[in-house]
Parts: structure tokens; C-alpha cells; sequence
């Protein structure tokens, strides 16, 4: 199992930065906006905007179109609709401060490459349920300038699998060794919102990292293991920063740089009680951190009607060296269009998102994983807004 054991750390650290409708059409464009509930995620310093209390549930559903050719074969992963919901609520509690809290699922998704393809020892399956319950508070400190903070309690539940090899370059169809586990952590951030005049306003918050034990299971259909196992789990530091422009009260132009601490991923460790309990084995990634480059605008209509588009750029966190299709991780390109209404006392919005990406992989450690890799990835985000 120690020898397997690399392949099997394939693909855990899925960000899903889409956490409200009317900020992924604008491309998440939306830390220096944070003008409604979803402010609990973005930047909760927004949430002294809110003049009433207000509720907002969603949800985000994508179908992942991964495709490799490895080895002369082509892979294509199972396509299936994936679902992150979400849900917001935000208050004041006088002129100056604000509270809301959330629940989300801001890293998740999976991979399934199936058992019968030439880079099944790589991986097989690679898939995270990630949930999060955030409390805010948000304080203004004068007219044009507020401070917020927050606090969630995130549980993740992390699959991973692995086909079996005949020799270091063949494997055996149909074979798997599999892990599973959960743990429950805790992280936090804090953001400010400056907001000097009418027509500019920036925005930047900081959302610290968490670790992870997760424990679990190690099974294999032919290797006879069944034995309890923990392995180490991380979520990165996050920073985003932005600068909104609102030429006019209907317009709203946003820019937005986001920086993920890949970098802090190095090694993870894996123990099981089949080996002596004390066992463990130091699973290299050594990932690089990368930036998610975020451009928006929307317009709004005299008739309440909400028209926003958006491009996001995300970086590549992952090497050629330690690359896993299980991430399948590649420079990608995210094109955003959404449309909405708002009401009196309540909002809709709905974003449609097409990503994509092309990549070479020459060099990986594992010969296996060497190969193209192209992505073609379309989801669609629904919110409701609800005053009180």
C-alpha cells in the first residue's frame, strides 16, 4: 500500500469561487460590490449595505466535460450534473453594524475516470463534499469606510481512488485501492470596504486556510485491504482584492485579483492501522500558488432588469511534475452571462458560465499521467433575493 499510496493522494483541493448568481455573471467580480447577504462569503464588510433584513438561497449545477489522451488511448470522465447549493442571510443591527451568517460549499466537485483506462493507477475517481457554516459581522466605521470578519465550521468528506498495476507501467483493469474520510475544521476572514464616492469603491478580504485529519477507510477489491486510515486534508489562504467603478447609478464595472496559497501544499501524509498504526508515508504535491484573475459589469434597466457579463482567467496551481488527472488542473478561461430582476422587496438572478482549457503534460513523475488534457465545463447559477 505504501508504494500505491502517492497515486492515491490524486486530486483533493477543488475551489469553487461561484457562490451567488449575480456575482458569477459578472465573473466573481463582486468583492468591492458586497452589497447583498452573499456579502457573508465575499467580503463581509459589505453587509453594512443592507437597510433590512434579507435571505438569498441558490444554487450552482455543472457538468464537468474532462477529456484525456494518454498513451495513445482517449479517456473521456463521466459526465454528470454536479449541485453546490447555497444560503444567505444578512441584517442590520443599527446605522453602524451588521450581522449575517451562511452555508456553502466553497471547495468541492469530483472527477470519475472510470477503472478501465491505461492511467487508472494515477486515479480513478477523485471527488470532495465540502460544507460550510459562516457567522459575520460587519462594522461601519464612518461613511465611506467599513470592517468585517467572520467564522465557519467546514466539514469535508474526500473520496479517493486508484487502479492497481501488473508492472510500474501496466495496469490492471477494473482494479482499485480506495480511501475515504471525513474531519471537521475551522477558518476565518476578514475584509474592509472603502468606499470614498458614489462612483468608487474597493474591496479586500482575506480568508485564512484550514487542516484537515481525515479519517477513514483504505479498501482494495484485490490487494484484501479493509483497515481504518487517516490522511491529511488542506484548504489554502485566500486573498481577494478589488476596485468597483460606477460611471452611473445604473452601471457597475468591477476588477478583481484573487490569490490562492497553493504554494503551502507540499506534502500530505497517509497512515493506516495495516501497517503498525504509526506507520505513515509523506505524499508529495508541491503544488504553486496561482491567481484567479476576475472582470465584470452590469447594467440595470429602468425596469428593474439586471444584464451582467463577466471573464475569469484561473491560473494552473498544479506542475507538470505532480500533475493527477483527478484534478485534471489547467490554465482555464471562464466566459459568464446572467440576466435578473429586481422587486420591491425581493431579486432573481440566473448566470449561465462555459469554461475551458487545452494542456500538455510532459515530465509528470508518474509516466502514466503524461498526456493532453482538455476540459469543456458548462454550469448555471440560480439565487433568490428575499427582503424583510
Amino acid at each position: 500500500m505504501l508504494a500505491l499510496a502517492p497515486g492515491l493522494a490524486s486530486g483533493a483541493g477543488y475551489y469553487l469561487p461561484n457562490q451567488d448568481a449575480f456575482a458569477t455573471a459578472r465573473g466573481n467580480a463582486f468583492v468591492a460590490t458586497a452589497d447583498s447577504a452573499a456579502a457573508v462569503h465575499y467580503n463581509p464588510a459589505g453587509l453594512v449595505q443592507l437597510d433590512r433584513p434579507e435571505a438569498e438561497v441558490g444554487v450552482y449545477a455543472i457538468v464537468l466535460g474532462n477529456e484525456a489522451r494518454v498513451g495513445g488511448q482517449s479517456v473521456e470522465a463521466k459526465n454528470e450534473l454536479q449541485a453546490a447549493p447555497h444560503f444567505y442571510f444578512g441584517a442590520p443591527i443599527n446605522d453602524k453594524l451588521s450581522y449575517g451568517f451562511g452555508l456553502n460549499s466553497p471547495f468541492g466537485l469530483g472527477t470519475d475516470w472510470g477503472r478501465y483506462n491505461n492511467f487508472s493507477p494515477v486515479v480513478t475517481e477523485a471527488r470532495l463534499l465540502f460544507a460550510s457554516a459562516t457567522a459575520a459581522i460587519a462594522y461601519k466605521l464612518n461613511d465611506q469606510l467599513s470592517i468585517g470578519a467572520s467564522l465557519s465550521a467546514n466539514y469535508a468528506d474526500l473520496k479517493l481512488e486508484q487502479g492497481l498495476r501488473s508492472n510500474p507501467v501496466t495496469a490492471i483493469p477494473g482494479s482499485y485501492l480506495r480511501f475515504e474520510g471525513d474531519d471537521f475544521g475551522i477558518a476565518g476572514s476578514v475584509g474592509i470596504l472603502w468606499q470614498p464616492c458614489p462612483q468608487h469603491s474597493f474591496g479586500l478580504n482575506y480568508t485564512a486556510g484550514s487542516n484537515y485529519n481525515l479519517s477513514g477507510r483504505t479498501d482494495s477489491n484485490l490487494l484484501g485491504i479493509d483497515t481504518s486510515a487517516d490522511f491529511e486534508f488542506m484548504t489554502p489562504d485566500r486573498v481577494a482584492a478589488g476596485y468597483s467603478y460606477r460611471p452611473a447609478p445604473q452601471w457597475n464595472i468591477e476588477a478583481n485579483v484573487e490569490w490562492l496559497n497553493w504554494d503551502s501544499l507540499n506534502s500530505l501524509t497517509l497512515k493506516s492501522d495495516k501497517i503498525g498504526g504509526a506507520s505513515s508515508l509523506e505524499v508529495p504535491f508541491n503544488w504553486e500558488s496561482s491567481f484567479i484573475y476576475e472582470l465584470g459589469v452590469s447594467y440595470t434597466t429602468q425596469a428593474g432588469y439586471i444584464l451582467s457579463a463577466g471573464y475569469d482567467f484561473n491560473e494552473s496551481a498544479q506542475p507538470d511534475t505532480n500533475f493527477t488527472p483527478g484534478v485534471s488542473d489547467g490554465n482555464r478561461n471562464w466566459f459568464n452571462v446572467g440576466i435578473g430582476r429586481k422587486y420591491e422587496r425581493s431579486a432573481w438572478s440566473l448566470a449561465y458560465q462555459f469554461g475551458y482549457s487545452n494542456r500538455t503534460v510532459d515530465g509528470a513523475i508518474d509516466p502514466l499521467a503524461n498526456g493532453k488534457y482538455e476540459s469543456r465545463h458548462n454550469a448555471l447559477i440560480l439565487s433568490w433575493q428575499q427582503g424583510f
